[in-house]
Order: C-alpha cells, then sequence, then structure tokens
C-alpha cells in the first residue's frame, strides 16, 4: 500500500468517526427535546434551536453556538450544549453562560441526552448529573418570579471570551 491510500484510508476513517458523533448528537438533541417538552412541560415557543450568541474581544468577534436556549418571561434562563463527551464542553458552555449576553444565563446544562452536568452558574456548583434532575417548568418559572440580571465581571470577561472562542475553533464539522 504505498502513502496515497494510507492517506485515503485515514481519511475516510475520520469522516467515519465524524459522522458516528454526529449522529450521537442528533440523537441526543432529540431526547433532550422530547425531556424538555413532554417530561419538564416546557413549551415549544419557551425553547430555541440551535441559538447562536455574537460576542466582541479585544481583537476580534466571534460567533458562539448551542444546542438549545431557554427564554422565560424574556430572560434566557437556560443554555444546553449537547455531547458525546460531557466532561470536555463543561468550561465551553459555563463561559458562554457568564459572557454570551449582558448578564450572565444563570443556568446551563452539557449532556449527551441521559448524563448531564447541570449548573448553577451564579454559583458555580454542579446541581444535577442527569437530565432527569433538571427542574421542570414551573420551578423555572419560580425562579424567574425574583430573577436578577447579575453581570460577569469585566475584568474577567475577556479570558471567558478567549475560552468560548478556543472552544468554537475545535467544533468539528462534517464535510
Amino acid at each position: 500500500m504505498n502513502r496515497e491510500e494510507r492517506e485515503k484510508i485515514i481519511l475516510e476513517k475520520i469522516k467515519e468517526e465524524e459522522l458516528l458523533e454526529h449522529i450521537k448528537i442528533e440523537g441526543a438533541k432529540e431526547v433532550v427535546w422530547d425531556t424538555l417538552i413532554n417530561n419538564k412541560l416546557f413549551k415549544p415557543e419557551e425553547i430555541k434551536i440551535d441559538p447562536s450568541f455574537k460576542i466582541k474581544m479585544i481583537d476580534c468577534e466571534a460567533v458562539l453556538t448551542l444546542d438549545f436556549l431557554i427564554v422565560l418571561n424574556s430572560y434566557n434562563f437556560l443554555i444546553i450544549k449537547c455531547s458525546p463527551s460531557i466532561e470536555s464542553w463543561e468550561r465551553y458552555i459555563k463561559a458562554v453562560a457568564r459572557i454570551s449576553t449582558d448578564y450572565q444565563i444563570p443556568y446551563a446544562m452539557v449532556t449527551n441526552g441521559f448524563n448531564a452536568k447541570i449548573i448553577d452558574i451564579i454559583s458555580d456548583k454542579l446541581i444535577g448529573n442527569n437530565i432527569g434532575e433538571l427542574f421542570n417548568r414551573n420551578e423555572a418559572l419560580e425562579f424567574v418570579k425574583n430573577f436578577i440580571k447579575i453581570p460577569f465581571p469585566v475584568n474577567k470577561s475577556e479570558r471567558e471570551k478567549r475560552i468560548a472562542y478556543a472552544f468554537e475553533g475545535i467544533k468539528c464539522k462534517i464535510c
């Protein structure tokens, strides 16, 4: 086998693995949607699919992407990232929740559709380890009644933006 044939086989294997990861992510997104609607009783109009946020850094701009955003009473309440590797994306979801709007989005979740890391962004505490532990719509609405917009400290925001930007750069896209 010559070098060109080996490279072709390697490229095919990489594309195959990327396709499998894409299938896993799409499956996780379906599970999350079904759980949000059927078990947690959020309304479809409260859930934005594939939301994006534009951020400005000192020397460039970037667009941050997620899988879901729950908006309650005009507040961005919860962001969700689906990934087969939960731990890998926990730092990203925290950074996005902290700097994507003029206030910190209070909750973030990264999940593979079953296991999850549900994070209270303001206290930086883990509040759940699986999608079943996510609060329901009524619990979320109770929180929103007393919601106060808390901005992320300006002196730390550039670092969080850089972290989110770096993760955006390593996302794999299927060609």
